[in-house]
């Protein structure tokens, strides 16, 4: 079922190794120190953290349904006509979805545990879940960029007749 999404998703090293995933790491790294030398305190922000993360997950499903509701059939020949795919423009979304679901399990992980825990094991999630939690918070700006990019993708498209006629390649059953 998720392999659909992972096709859909598949970005490049490039694509990934970008601002927000460094942001990302400085909030791992943050979340350990914190694991390591105030644990409830890195247990007290799960409050905010899994709000937020709610935040950020609901805006991005509801970003990604908006821009798929342009996708009409109209405009799914003229992207076809100029060589371009439409799932290209959803995927930064969904990869923030996954990254905040990702995020959301780590919390729910860190929400069982205590100041006492192991540190090591402490450290350990919540590096992890800060690593994603904070990652899936600054990846909304490459998703605004995206919507940019978005907005030149249906400008460009203006100028392909509304009536094109595109030759469809059929899909191969396995696609499916």
């Amino acid at each position: 079922m998720t392999r659909h999404l992972w096709r859909a998703i598949d970005l490049k090293l490039s694509e990934i190794l970008q601002f927000d995933l460094w942001v990302g790491v400085a909030g791992g790294a943050g979340a350990v120190a914190a694991a390591l030398v105030a644990p409830s305190a890195l247990l007290n922000t799960l409050g905010v953290a899994s709000q937020v993360m709610g935040i950020v997950v609901g805006a991005v499903i509801a970003g990604v349904s908006i821009q798929a509701a342009f996708f009409d059939q109209a405009f799914l020949r003229k992207l076809r006509a100029i060589s371009r795919d439409p799932v290209s423009y959803l995927a930064p979304f969904l990869f923030t979805a996954v990254l905040g679901v990702a995020a959301m399990i780590g919390m729910l992980v860190l929400s069982a545990l205590t100041p006492t825990t192991i540190p090591a094991v402490l450290a350990t999630i919540g590096g992890i879940t800060g690593l994603l939690t904070v990652w899936a918070l600054a990846s909304i700006l490459p998703c605004l960029a995206t919507l940019v990019q978005f907005i030149g993708l249906k400008v460009a498209a203006l100028d392909v007749p509304d009536d094109i006629d595109v030759q469809i390649k059929p899909k191969r059953a396995a696609e499916g």
